[in-house]
């Protein structure tokens, strides 16, 4: 019994605290799902977004039926860190929920990451100017160039083609994309008077490649290709919030 009592009062502590340290999760766990998401949006404002931010965000996004934004915030929370467990749950649970399959990760784009974004590109920078300068300066100097000099060059060339599949990955990942309208035509060809030829549900998940005419060429798992107009979806690639639509405002 004093153990049930004691593991109570630590809950309880437990609970209070967390109502008193984040107001946000406090109206969440209290069903008010609308206050969660503006106080966790003033949050982001004052402080940026993290991937914790961004995976609670979604949850109660998903709990006001915003599918949509609900997933863009679940996706960017995994850009930020790739095992966030509270995501992985969200786009598994969007999945489960009748969603269509996300487009699976190629190896470049897990290889990518391994390391932040920018990362990729510094590394690449670094490495290409050290290899220049280990060609040039040799020749300025008018000597051969020695082992020392040979070495840099080989290491930095070799780090310069290991980050060649990052780079890539970096550029692909970013063709990533949320449908944001329930209902969103796939047309065969960019115009409003394109014919239908499949329908996209509100949270899908796709790859979206060029523009044109106001609509963007997608492509979805299941090998669908088409186009939806580009304000229907919302590449994931982002450093915010997701997009409010006009039906979302608080």
């Amino acid at each position: 019994m004093r153990k049930l009592l004691a593991t109570l009062c630590l809950f309880l502590a437990a609970a209070c605290l967390r109502s008193a340290e984040d107001p946000a999760a406090a109206a969440y766990d209290r069903g008010e799902y609308a206050e969660a998401v503006r106080l966790w949006e003033e949050r982001a404002a004052r402080e940026g977004v993290n991937s914790a931010l961004l995976s609670s965000l979604g949850n109660a996004e998903w709990r006001l039926g915003r599918k949509g934004r609900a997933v863009v915030c679940w996706e960017r929370a995994l850009l930020l860190d790739p095992e966030d467990p509270v995501a992985l749950a969200g786009v598994r649970h969007a999945r489960n929920a009748g969603g269509a399959e996300r487009p699976a990760a190629t190896w470049t784009e897990d290889y990518a990451s391994l390391l932040p974004d920018g990362v990729w590109a510094l590394i690449a920078a670094a490495a290409l100017w050290t290899a220049v300068a280990a060609l040039l300066i040799p020749r300025l100097r008018a000597v051969p160039a020695g082992r020392l000099s040979q070495r840099v060059l080989l290491v930095a060339a070799t780090a310069l083609v290991l980050t060649l599949p990052g780079l890539w990955g970096v550029r692909t990942r970013s063709d990533r994309a949320v449908v944001r309208r329930a209902e969103t035509q796939l047309r065969l060809t960019p115009t409003a008077e394109g014919e239908s030829v499949s329908v996209f549900a509100e949270g899908d998940v796709i790859r979206a490649g060029r523009g044109f005419n106001g609509h963007v060429r997608v492509r979805a798992a299941d090998g669908r290709v088409g186009w939806v107009r580009a304000g229907e979806i919302e590449r994931v690639e982002g450093s915010g919030l997701p997009a409010r639509s006009g039906e979302e405002q608080p």
